[in-house]
């Protein structure tokens, strides 16, 4: 992951690029969507041209998801999800004959004990690992912004003291939280509280509620970007600890640097409230107006995503 900052760099400089000089973007939709569909997919090994593919298949089929979704949500949802598995097919059948240094290929040569991955689970497999690292981040990236700048305060101190920034991004971790429950099948007999559990019975952890917990945090239902210490399960724990939590944590720390040092006016259009979509599982704004000082490009813009 440390090898990788230069990538995450150069992604965050090309979206911000895109966007520059216009003065105002859909956040979510022109720049907290594109940074983790570059990295989970360059670590897929997904071909440039592919990558807004892989953002319309990922957002139709979490769209399906929401809990208003409606028919036609549904239907795009089932489609989206024959076209991934299409285009995973061929994948696959193109790593089995020459595998490169991407997640794809360990996944079709991966073996233990004589045991391998089916193409079907090779095809749900990478649908878990490109959904959970592509809108997780950027649920965080889309709703930290909007605590940042709803509490102008902490947008302007984030922007003239860098060394609270990895400690805000902790907080927008716990605020966003963007994976909403797990369920676990309980091993042994145990009380929880004054719950008697059963060895068998199916548990539904919900991480919001455990990163709002009174008896942990101080004052829960308050976005406090300097909150220290901060142990929010915003990643999970134990066994099932986030893989991907160090490339979330880079890319957020990264994005916010850039964020704050080349839009350091950015502001929420006024009148034009986000749109959020809540869902059973991930959930985060679908949109969000915002407006800045237009300003030069670093590079020749490119399409992040082209």
């Amino acid at each position: 992951v440390r090898d990788s900052e230069p990538v995450v760099r150069q992604a965050c400089t090309e979206i911000l690029d895109a966007v520059m000089d216009a003065g105002r973007c859909d956040f979510v939709n022109d720049v907290a969507a594109h940074l983790p569909m570059i990295m989970i997919g360059d670590a897929l090994g997904v071909r440039p041209e592919h990558r807004a593919d892989l953002l319309r298949w990922s957002d139709d089929m979490l769209k399906g998801l929401a809990t208003e979704a409606t028919p036609e949500q549904l239907e795009a949802a089932g489609n989206a999800f024959v076209e991934y598995t299409l285009y995973a097919t061929d994948v696959i059948a193109d790593r089995r004959a020459a595998p490169r240094d991407d997640l794809m290929s360990i996944l079709v040569d991966a073996e233990v004990e004589g045991d391998r991955l089916t193409d079907e689970e090779i095809i749900q497999e990478s649908l878990l690992i490109l959904i959970g690292g592509d809108e997780t981040t950027r649920h965080v990236i889309s709703g930290g912004v909007h605590q940042l700048l709803v509490h102008r305060d902490q947008w302007d101190r984030l922007g003239a003291e860098p060394d609270l920034r990895p400690t805000a991004v902790e907080e927008m971790l716990r605020w966003v939280t963007p994976i909403k429950n797990m369920v676990r099948t309980a091993t042994r007999d145990v009380v929880l509280g004054d719950q008697q559990i059963r060895e068998g019975d199916e548990l539904m952890l919900l991480y919001p509620s455990a990163n709002r917990d009174d008896a942990v945090f101080t004052n829960p239902f308050a976005f406090d970007s300097t909150r220290t210490p901060n142990e929010h399960v915003a990643f999970g724990f134990g066994t099932h600890f986030c893989l991907g939590n160090s490339l979330a944590r880079l890319e957020l720390r990264v994005m916010f640097e850039q964020l704050l040092t080349r839009l350091p006016d950015l502001e929420l259009v006024s009148g034009d409230e986000p749109a959020y979509r809540p869902a059973n599982f991930v959930s985060g704004y679908e949109s969000m107006k915002v407006r800045f000082t237009p300003v030069a490009p670093l590079a020749p813009p490119r399409p992040a995503l082209a």
